[in-house]
């Protein structure tokens, strides 16, 4: 009788075990049924109000936000955000009037080819990445992205040519629009794409204005080498702790 009743226990439990597992394949989600990146992106579209635009709709940028004046392509990010399934953000039209007044900075050429270069601000294009992009008028030039969305054309300097390669170096200025505490970060140009060489320190001063003095925080001191001047911090008394460093580009 004992053996009778062990079979039938042992026989529950086996049953049991196969109802639970043939649960745990039924409640998988139906991939199939799942739209594409492409679908979910056109039902985006299909949803956008007359008020409001995709961060990453091209026309709207070229046209309304660029006005005409270049054509920026964004094909190769837009490549990048597919992959990752990175969606456009949905921004009402107002949002890009600030690009609308800030336009273009001249930089002239920074990378050799004999013709003038300007920089841009766009918003993020989508809601993989986290702030402003800064754009170049040549489309082969990679953008540099950052975190923040404070950002203007003229935090973009060309610091000249410091390693002799017939391509200048950039300076960026950036801000976390709240924080006294900025910094400026040294960019030089390989195969089209930024190489970040340093980053440093600039506190908010009544010494150093970052739109007067830009320039002033830099020297070239000879092939490949730079030196730049780090303002740290401000001591109790309202003084600048700053000193000149020297880098190789």
């Amino acid at each position: 009788m004992k053996n009778i009743l062990f079979l039938i226990l042992l026989f529950s439990i086996i049953s049991c075990q196969k109802r639970t597992e043939a649960k745990k394949v039924t409640s998988k989600p139906n991939t199939s049924a799942k739209l594409s990146f492409d679908q979910q992106l056109e039902s985006i579209k299909k949803a956008t109000s007359k008020d409001s635009v995709l961060s990453n709709d091209i026309d709207f940028i070229n046209d309304s936000v660029l006005k005409g004046k270049f054509k920026v392509d964004i094909s190769k990010y837009e490549l990048e955000a597919k992959k990752k399934n990175c969606y456009p953000i949905r921004l009402k039209r107002k949002m890009f009037d600030e690009f609308y007044n800030e336009g273009f900075h001249n930089l002239g050429d920074i990378n050799g080819d004999k013709k003038e270069d300007s920089v841009f601000v766009l918003h993020a294009l989508n809601y993989c990445e986290e702030g402003d992009s800064y754009y170049f008028t040549d489309n082969s030039i990679s953008r540099i992205t950052t975190d923040s969305n404070c950002c203007h054309p003229s935090s973009i300097i060309n610091i000249g040519d410091i390693n002799e390669d017939g391509k200048s170096e950039i300076a960026q200025y950036y801000s976390s629009c709240a924080s006294r505490y900025k910094a400026i970060t040294i960019y030089s140009l390989k195969n089209n794409s930024w190489k970040e060489i340093k980053s440093f320190s600039f506190v908010l001063n009544d010494k150093y204005l970052i739109e007067r003095d830009f320039k002033k925080l830099f020297k070239k001191t000879s092939k490949n080498n730079l030196e730049y001047y780090e303002i740290s911090d401000i001591d109790a008394k309202g003084k600048i702790i700053a000193s000149w460093e020297k880098i190789k580009i």
